[in-house]
């Protein structure tokens, strides 16, 4: 059956059946919750706009919503609508264009499945407003320091991506950018870090995520969209954080149709631990890049585990001077490579 990729904070993940969710309900006392990233957003509210000629897969879209029809699941967009809604210049929402594409998603998931099938409904005429819209004049602002701490490390591992990435320069770029993290940024990025292992490691399918052969405005363009991914995949698969947001318990798990995103964070976590505003994965099953030798990795887990233990009580310092300062500098030397 054609779907999307899953992910929990426990990694790669299928949809539960009825049974699982029941269990989910009445035994962990919470709310399964599908949180939607911003590709597949676009790809129901373009089927809803177009129909049998939208140019999205289809076959996806109805076995996604089949399944939450059918098993009555709760829903959110709500970190794709920030991405999709904001105003670039003022960062204030878009509130026409959020409550626009919010609506056709409602629609789609609530409209009868047999009719969507057969392209049998009308948005304009069978669209119904389930809850009363409300005023919107939202500023992302307090979200953009973290989106920027992402970029600053997509934009360094591009950076020493661009000095050479054969396989005798992997380990030392690896370092460098670990060292980078810790003594410059002042905090270690889990999922930049993984995709760094993956870039120096040799893996070449995960270039895009940082397009190193493009030219700068366009490697700007495409790692602010990757930031994006990065901080839609860690806020819906942060169970802890969604519990206070939404105000009850969830089992949370993030669809994407993002391939790359999805083996980044696939590996299964078999330990998680949580101390204040630091979180350390340990993951099992892991399959490293042919760049790196076992021994290497083993004493590069070490390391990992011993700087996330020594940092972990440490009060992070979300300077935002800091990292405009970062990111001003790093995109100079952007364009000069």
């Amino acid at each position: 059956m054609d779907h999307f990729y899953y992910l929990s904070e426990l990694g790669e993940v299928f949809l539960p059946n009825r049974t699982e969710i029941d269990k989910i309900n009445s035994v962990d006392n919470r709310n399964l919750l599908v949180l939607l990233d911003s590709c597949v957003c676009l790809d129901i509210v373009n089927f809803v706009k177009y129909k049998k000629s939208a140019q999205v897969d289809k076959s996806k879209i109805f076995n996604l919503i089949d399944y939450i029809q059918k098993n009555n699941v709760q829903t959110t967009p709500i970190f794709a609508l920030a991405e999709l809604c904001y105003d670039r210049r003022t960062l204030v929402l878009k509130e026409d264009k959020l409550w626009d594409i919010k609506n056709k998603i409602d629609f789609a998931l609530r409209f009868p499945i047999k009719k969507l099938k057969q392209f049998n409904f009308d948005y304009d005429k069978n669209y119904q407003v389930y809850s009363k819209t409300k005023t919107i004049k939202k500023s992302i602002e307090p979200l953009m320091i973290n989106l920027k701490f992402y970029y600053a490390g997509l934009l360094k591992i591009r950076e020493i991506a661009s000095q050479g990435l054969k396989k005798e320069h992997a380990e030392k770029n690896i370092i460098s950018f670990i060292d980078w993290m810790t003594t410059d940024l002042g905090i270690l990025l889990g999922l930049e870090y993984c995709l760094a292992l993956e870039v120096f490691g040799g893996n070449t399918k995960f270039l895009k995520m940082i397009k190193l052969d493009s030219t700068p405005e366009k490697a700007k363009k495409a790692m602010w969209s990757t930031s994006w991914d990065l901080f839609h995949a860690r806020m819906s698969c942060n169970r802890s954080q969604l519990d206070k947001m939404v105000g009850k318990k969830t089992h949370p798990i993030f669809v994407t149709k993002d391939y790359d995103l999805y083996k980044l964070m696939a590996p299964h976590v078999k330990h998680s631990i949580k101390f204040s505003h630091t979180k350390i994965n340990i993951t099992t099953e892991n399959s490293y890049p042919n760049h790196f030798s076992n021994s290497f990795m083993e004493k590069l887990n070490e390391k990992i585990i011993k700087l996330s233990i020594d940092r972990i009580e440490q009060k992070l310092n979300k300077d935002n001077e800091k990292i405009n300062l970062i990111i001003q500098n790093l995109e100079e030397k952007l364009s000069l490579t």
